[in-house]
């Protein structure tokens, strides 16, 4: 008669399976991990590259139509310059533009008045509803770029001298005159993610 042999696992070969199966399965949720951590990054360093585009083309749109139009001050006894730029204000710069689409047929007229911020590391743009606003006016902001550590802005005057403020109190062959605009205009943004970006951009008179 032939001997019936036992066909089943050993408890050595169902400890090995176990050890191999346990390897396998840390090893694919390592994997796992490392793939969604990096997709997580990709996503994270897309839209902070979606944000810098943003930034830059509104910065560049801005300065690119930039019209000599002055503005009455909040209390109506002063005017401000169509570019005015201050650092020792809180604010970074403000500017009168021209070009402002109006795609919903608004009663208003094409002109508006913008202002940048930089407030907690975050690259602010603010416009009022009207040119001449008046004091405490509500402007409609936009978070336009996070991890902003420093911007810094100059403009060239028509000696082609860069110039850290505008109207330049400095320079005397520049009058404090509201209607003349740099001829260019040149910024750098400082960032946390891309380092220093820096555009040039040419003012047309």
């Amino acid at each position: 008669m032939r001997s019936t042999r036992n066909t089943g696992f050993t408890l050595i070969e169902l400890m090995v399976a176990m050890a191999i199966f346990s390897f396998l399965a840390t090893a694919m949720y390592t994997g796992i991990r490392q793939i969604i951590s990096e997709r997580e990054i990709l996503l994270q360093q897309t839209d902070e590259l979606n944000q810098l585009q943003r930034a830059v083309r509104y910065l560049n749109t801005d300065f690119s139509q930039l019209h000599p139009r002055d503005i009455r001050g909040p209390l109506g006894q002063d005017r401000i310059g169509a570019l005015s730029s201050d650092p020792s204000q809180d604010f970074t710069l403000e500017l009168s533009r021209n070009g402002w689409r109006n795609p919903a047929q608004a009663v208003r007229g094409s002109l508006q008045r913008v202002r940048y911020r930089l407030e907690d590391e975050v690259l602010i743009r603010e416009y009022w509803p009207v040119m001449d606003h008046l004091l405490g006016a509500d402007t409609r902001q936009l978070e336009l770029l996070k991890g902003v550590e420093k911007i810094e802005i100059a403009y060239l005057d028509d000696q082609l001298e860069w110039q850290a403020d505008w109207p330049p109190a400095t320079n005397n062959s520049i009058t404090p005159s509201t209607t003349i605009l740099p001829l260019a205009i040149r910024y750098k943004l400082t960032l946390k993610s891309f380092g220093e970006i820096e555009r040039l951009v040419e003012i047309i008179q």
